[in-house]
């Protein structure tokens, strides 16, 4: 224990797409998971990779994607053209990293490492993730055009 868990962009599908699944069929705790859902997730993730986790690491790697979702969405949603779709990534000089780092911290890997499944994301983090001073949902995008 206490070391900390490496985890690959085929860990973090499978984490996500089991979440998503997770609240789709049993729904949400607070912002979170039942912890029958945890459970499940630790099983899938034992038998598609070996990989014997606890809960909390497990949550880490939710709470970690969730802090860079929402750092990449305030990001996306800046303007000036800086979001490169193609390559999921963005342009600020290095003063504008460091001031996007202040208020995400989790979220600094962006500048070197793009969000991975941004999509997938979106279904699991929207409608339930703050971003300064709205949820993301429907009246959230109403107010960013």
């Amino acid at each position: 224990m206490g070391e900390k868990q490496q985890w690959s962009n085929d860990h973090l599908k499978c984490l996500l797409e089991t979440c998503i699944e997770e609240i789709h069929t049993v729904g949400r705790k607070g912002l979170s998971l039942h912890k029958d859902s945890w459970n499940i997730l630790g099983k899938v993730l034992k038998e598609k990779f070996g990989l014997d986790l606890t809960q909390k690491q497990m949550k880490n790697a939710y709470d970690n994607l969730k802090a860079k979702y929402v750092g990449w969405v305030y990001l996306k949603n800046k303007t000036g053209n800086i979001y490169n779709p193609q390559t999921n990534t963005f342009s600020l000089t290095n003063e504008e990293w460091e001031e996007f780092k202040k208020g995400h911290p989790k979220a600094a890997s962006l500048k070197t490492v793009p969000l991975p499944f941004p999509e997938l994301c979106a279904e699991l983090f929207d409608g339930n993730t703050a971003t300064g001073n709205c949820i993301i949902d429907i009246v959230c995008f109403s107010f960013m055009f």
